[in-house]
């Protein structure tokens, strides 16, 4: 039962670990007035208002609380993947979401311009990465080979290429306007979704059991993740309130916040499409602690 427990959950307790020793630091921190993003600029929180409602305060030692805290949903993703599955590269994808939960982390904790670069290229890295884990698996490709990490290493040079040179980004002029947010985002989950069509229609429309509860998995948890990123902030892609802070859908103090949701729900999208992936060819071993049988967890 302890081997059983290890493997199918032990990542979790790593998770736990982590969480309590940032809720600490933050907590200890922020009662002997330790500040250090206090000097965020009026400017640079009005542009940060246009993509999320959330209220800045600078007074707390992480400038957010929604929006930072729910980034620990792209660590329990990471550290989910890295721990169960039995594939090298599998696992380096798990890194992937662990970097983005630390990218985005960092953003919204600091909304310094240096966290924002490492935010969107977690972003864009955890996406290109599926797409390669996708194409390595349709083709396939000889798991964990030379030609499997080649093309893993594209997809993360990729990745990082586009973080840093999206519009608004450390770059003061950019002319690559698609790899900005509201349109490279989408596009990446538009490739995937396209990777599960191609799959299914070369299957002849047959959703065989593996397969069936990834695909339910990640259409809903990634149509509902895009609608809450693109109906937040006041001057979004469904948010279009010219601005008008006080407008935004979601209230800068309130529970609910969009970008949020997209945290947490993206991360889900994540972990339901790796499993999908994976589960095409049966490869590698699941990710889904349930689906680990007693003789693969001993």
């Amino acid at each position: 039962m302890s081997s059983l427990f290890g493997l199918r959950w032990g990542w979790l307790s790593v998770w736990v670990i982590c969480v309590v020793f940032f809720f600490l630091i933050s907590v200890l921190l922020g009662a002997i007035g330790v500040h250090p993003w206090s000097g965020v600029s009026a400017d640079r929180v009005d542009g940060y208002h246009h993509e999320q409602c959330e209220t800045v305060d600078k007074s707390s030692f992480f400038i957010q609380f929604h929006n930072f805290w729910s980034n620990f949903a792209y660590l329990a993703a990471g550290l989910l993947i890295a721990w169960l599955s039995d594939s090298a590269v599998g696992k380096a994808i798990g890194f992937t979401f662990i970097f983005l939960a630390f990218g985005s982390g960092w953003f919204h904790g600091t909304l310094t311009a240096t966290g924002q670069t490492f935010d969107m290229v977690g972003v864009y890295c955890a996406l290109t990465t599926l797409i390669a884990y996708a194409f390595i698996e349709l083709i396939p490709l000889e798991q964990d080979g030379s030609w499997s990490w080649m093309v893993f290493g594209l997809a993360i040079v990729l990745g990082v290429i586009a973080g840093i040179l999206r519009p608004g980004g450390i770059l003061s002029i950019s002319p690559f306007k698609v790899f900005g947010s509201d349109w490279f985002t989408p596009l990446l989950v538009i490739v995937l979704g396209v990777y599960m069509f191609l799959v299914i229609w070369r299957r002849k429309f047959q959703f065989w059991h593996p397969i069936l509860g990834p695909i339910i998995g990640f259409l809903v948890t990634g149509l509902l993740a895009l609608i809450f990123k693109f109906t937040d902030g006041d001057d979004n892609l469904f948010a279009a309130h010219d601005g008008i802070y006080s407008k935004c859908t979601y209230d800068p103090g309130g529970l609910i916040q969009g970008h949020a949701l997209w945290h947490l729900l993206s991360a889900v999208m994540f972990v339901c499409f790796f499993e999908y992936i994976r589960s095409v060819n049966g490869r590698s071993r699941s990710v889904w602690p349930w689906r680990i049988s007693d003789d693969s967890s001993s």
